[in-house]
């Protein structure tokens, strides 16, 4: 069956990372940036106007190439289109990753999407089957490479690396997607699964790990994504895990690299943008290839300064390195991502933060930037360490990692006490391993019996050695926080909004995460998740519009794969945490960066540009008229807009009302930009 699909149809693949089918393929297809096509199901021809404005959409992603098939067209950007030996073709390969059992071809012929799991890749693929008369779609496990698709029964289907293709086709009615602005306002402590819903009403994007099979009849999304944990069944030792994680994530970083003229790269001095940097930098030099070009973002806050570690990078490999600022202009800077990305705003911090790095690497010409981007939910702290120790009653263990945690020179554990620095020892671990078991003596207290809960609370606090007076101090902190706390608002949607917009089933990864945990050590809805996966596309967006490509190592099939399988002891690292960078990576990482226990804080300068962006729309508010308010309660949005400029509450205390503040300003920006129905 799979044989016949690939000598009767056509393939597309956007591709970053792939391994090669073989080198002339790897050589003609390198540059491509994106596809696009539209397969038709009732007998007309594709309109010269649906072509010619998709190809004027989605030009900034590389020349175009097309295919005409008898049901429609078929559309490369940055490449050619091929015939090649099993296929006619258009590939976007930066690199083809190898797998497991020979070429990408010999691979899908024999074994058709099953072969996709074998993938170390960053891809967007789509597959005409003439003689099934179906369109196969599918996108790599993290969504790096978005892919897109509108679908009518009976008579077309079309689908685009960007959304804007498919709402210039003249039959795609643009219309909000009301069930979207639910999701994107309501402030969650937990992991969102990604959706195939998209801002846009029948306009739907392809779940990462996933493919589609479309036809007149219909369309079904089927999984591919599987986790081998088996693979690393002869891992032992903490050092045989660190090991492997240096050679995945090299090889990783390699793969993001290969072909590219000149590489960048996000350094904020973090562990995750420095394992990034150094490893990248290490390559290039062994490959006498153009050093890499590093970029930091200055936000001149000291709660957010890394300037010392990132010094200790640029000492130590001598990359060329560029301090740029944040752009002055914060609502121009999000009206551009409204533009571009089909959809509001989604980083926390505004994107005048992000697009100054993409300015910057297009001055000098750099056609990659690597980021760390959300390293640490994969090669995580393992702090969760802790609460298996807590659900499994085991004290005395818990006693030791927390004297771990505490006793670490350079922790500064501010969100437990604001004086810190200051306390005794003994405080500093009373304090620390009471926020440990804090919410599980309450959850233990409803579900068991009075005489249950006092003997395991009894032999908890004799094992931990916990005295009554740090009990008493714990919680009557515990009580006066909860007295003097801002109220949390969860959402400002109005309760108009509520009954007009029910909430309703959508598809999404949970079935695949959820799918997932025999054997992991780590859940994978920690990695693959909504507020990860849309970052990725819009770092994508933004990247093609400026002439690069954005990748994440972290984000690769292999380094992640390998991550979820190790055990938390190994991540947590007697107490310092990310024990795969610290101890895999420590041969190419500064002393200062592995042995850093510090975050930067971005809170204040999100809150310095929420109140920005907030003077420079006021006016827009002022409109009882406007549309964003037949989505959030005025109310609600008064307190937002009081909170943030509350000059008394502790800047560490604004987050959620930064977050929730600047998305109603983008969404209502990005609602200015609908057509106007009459």
């Amino acid at each position: 069956m799979y044989k016949r699909y690939l000598s009767e149809g056509l393939v597309l693949i956007n591709s970053v990372v792939l391994t090669a089918i073989d080198n002339t393929a790897t050589e003609l297809f390198r540059h491509m940036g994106g596809i696009a096509g539209i397969i038709r199901f009732d007998g007309q021809n594709v309109l010269d106007t649906d072509r010619s404005r998709v190809i004027e959409l989605l030009k900034h992603r590389g020349n175009p190439t097309s295919q005409v098939v008898s049901e429609g067209v078929l559309l490369a950007f940055g490449g050619r289109l091929e015939r090649t030996g099993f296929a006619d073709a258009t590939i976007d390969i930066d690199q083809y990753a190898g797998t497991k059992s020979g070429s990408f071809s010999d691979t899908y012929s024999r074994s058709g999407f099953r072969s996709l799991n074998d993938l170390t890749a960053d891809f967007a693929l789509a597959l005409w089957d003439q003689t099934r008369q179906t369109l196969v779609c599918a996108r790599d496990c993290m969504g790096i490479k978005p892919l897109y698709y509108v679908h009518q029964p009976g008579r077309f289907v079309a689908f685009a690396s960007e959304i804007k293709a498919l709402l210039a086709l003249r039959e795609v009615v643009v219309r909000p997607n009301e069930h979207k602005f639910r999701e994107y306002l309501t402030w969650s402590t937990e992991y969102i699964p990604y959706s195939t819903e998209t801002f846009h009403n029948d306009i739907f994007s392809l779940l990462p790990g996933h493919y589609v099979e479309m036809n007149a009849q219909g369309v079904e999304v089927l999984p591919y994504w599987q986790v081998d944990c088996s693979r690393y069944a002869d891992l032992a030792s903490p050092n045989d895990y660190s090991a492997l994680f240096q050679t995945c994530f090299t090889e990783a970083v390699d793969r993001r690299m290969a072909g590219k003229k000149l590489v960048g790269a996000h350094l904020s001095g973090g562990l995750d943008s420095s394992s990034v940097s150094c490893v990248a930098q290490a390559l290039l030099q062994q490959q006498q290839r153009p050093a890499l070009h590093t970029f930091n973002i200055d936000t001149e806050q000291p709660s957010a300064d890394e300037q010392a570690f990132v010094q200790a990078v640029v000492d130590q490999w001598h990359p060329s390195h560029h301090t740029v600022h944040p752009i002055s202009d914060v609502l121009d800077s999000v009206l551009k991502i409204n533009r571009l990305f089909d959809r509001p705003e989604h980083f926390i911090i505004p994107s005048s933060f992000h697009l100054s790095v993409s300015e910057a690497t297009q001055q000098v010409g750099c056609d990659s930037l690597l980021t760390g981007h959300d390293g640490d939910s994969v090669a995580t702290t393992g702090f969760d360490f802790l609460e298996q120790l807590v659900d499994a009653a085991d004290w005395a263990n818990l006693k030791t990692v927390c004297q771990q945690v505490t006793g670490l020179p350079g922790r500064n554990l501010v969100h437990i006490d604001a004086n810190w620095t200051s306390l005794s020892g003994q405080a500093k671990f009373d304090q620390y391993a009471l926020s440990v078991i804090g919410s599980n003596l309450k959850k233990r207290f409803r579900e068991q019996s009075i005489t249950d809960f006092l003997i395991m609370f009894r032999t908890q606090k004799a094992t931990l050695e916990l005295s009554s007076s740090a009990f008493i101090r714990y919680l009557s902190k515990r009580l006066l926080n909860r007295l003097t706390a801002t109220v949390p608002l969860a959402s400002p949607l109005s309760d108009a909004f509520d009954q007009r917009v029910p909430v309703r089933a959508q598809q999404t990864t949970s079935g695949l995460t959820a799918g997932w945990t025999a054997g992991q050590q780590m859940p994978l809805n920690q990695i693959l998740n909504t507020t990860n996966v849309i970052c990725n596309e819009q770092m994508n967006h933004i990247g093609e519009y400026y002439g690069h490509s954005y990748s994440f190592p972290f984000f690769d099939k292999n380094v992640i794969e390998l991550c979820l399988t190790t055990p938390l002891t190994v991540h947590f690292d007697q107490g310092r945490g990310r024990g795969l960078i610290r101890n895999g990576l420590g041969a190419v990482l500064p002393p200062a960066v592995t042995s850093r226990l510090t975050k930067a804080n971005f809170v204040e300068y999100s809150t310095l540009s929420a109140q920005q962006l907030y003077q420079a729309t006021r006016e827009l508010f002022s409109s009882a008229t406007h549309s964003i308010w037949t989505v959030v309660d005025r109310q609600k949005f008064d307190q937002l807009v009081k909170t943030v400029f509350d000059r008394q509450l502790p800047v560490s205390r604004k987050t959620r009302f930064n977050w929730m503040l600047c998305r109603v300003i983008y969404l209502a920006l990005w609602l200015d930009t609908l057509p106007k129905t009459p």
